[in-house]
């Protein structure tokens, strides 16, 4: 390959990453992530103002039946959840189950809703994130080529049959999304439970929801950023074999972050028909930077 053609696709490829503006999505999602904080802790600040004395909760107080007017408000939440959501009913309990909730289990209920709710918008919000990638990286690969075909465009059923792939632990981007949900429900219940038991004050329990939605946030922007990177690649492969290009050279971003994988494979060839992500195709590792040179007329 002739040096400035290289050259050319490693800054074009710096120039597509860049043009993702994934800062944007993140400005967005940090501010809903505040959102989803500041709503949870109303909702540990109700049951402070309910049943606590002296700031701290009783745990006896908790463990007790919810009562009918209880009730009737979580049975209005969940009905307006799975109107607004219905793909998402099988994650929440069944309404006959509230009948055996006492109140620490109808707040942790009213935790997951929320957070699940959230969960959608952060789903919809990636989505349409990694379909721009997709059609950016096709479009900017095949315009970059010397020999593009003369008519070219997205084939859509390819690009959600990429967005879609299960290209990691048998995991795609949507069960992550979920799995990431379902982590953090778990941690801020398990905090609650384990808070007033020992005493803590709402100080502290809005301090621990701030810092568990601050590691949400942070998990979210890996999966955006590993997933973005596995759809990218994914549509500039599509691309050099739509245009008729059998090989490829890894192209690795060289500096102090560097893997050692990306590091050695770094200039190394590979035909597209043998490529595998995470073996001798990017990403190889969640953050990854590294993507690949077509080989034209070669």
């Amino acid at each position: 390959m002739a040096e400035s053609r290289k050259t050319y696709w490693e800054k074009r490829m710096e120039q597509l990453y860049d043009a993702q503006n994934i800062k944007k999505l993140e400005k967005k999602l940090r501010r809903e992530y505040q959102r989803l904080a500041e709503n949870l802790k109303k909702e540990i600040a109700a049951y402070y103002q309910k049943y606590g004395k002296d700031n701290v909760i009783d745990y006896r107080e908790l463990v007790k039946s919810l009562s009918q007017a209880e009730r009737d408000m979580l049975y209005r939440d969940m009905n307006r959840f799975v109107a607004k959501h219905p793909d998402l009913a099988h994650l929440i309990p069944i309404r006959e189950s509230i009948y055996k909730l006492n109140r620490l289990e109808g707040l942790e209920l009213s935790i997951r809703l929320l957070t699940l709710d959230f969960g959608a918008m952060e789903q919809e919000e990636i989505l349409e994130f990694l379909q721009q990638a997709y059609e950016s990286g096709y479009l900017s690969s095949m315009k970059g080529l010397e020999n593009a075909p003369s008519f070219f465009d997205i084939n859509r059923n390819a690009m959600m049959l990429t967005i879609n792939e299960k290209w990691t632990n048998g995991e795609n981007y949507s069960d992550r999304v979920w799995k990431n949900k379902e982590r953090l429900i778990n941690s801020i219940n398990t905090y609650i439970r384990d808070g007033i038991i020992r005493g803590d004050s709402y100080r502290d329990m809005a301090k621990m929801l701030t810092d568990r939605t601050d590691v949400g946030m942070n998990e979210t922007l890996r999966l955006i950023y590993t997933e973005s990177a596995f759809v990218l690649n994914q549509a500039n492969k599509q691309a050099f074999i739509d245009a008729g290009i059998k090989r490829y050279q890894i192209s690795a971003v060289l500096d102090q972050r560097t893997s050692p994988t990306c590091r050695r494979l770094n200039g190394e060839i590979f035909e597209f028909g043998d490529a595998k992500v995470g073996v001798n195709y990017p990403p190889f590792h969640p953050w990854c930077r590294t993507t690949v040179i077509p080989l034209e007329n070669e």
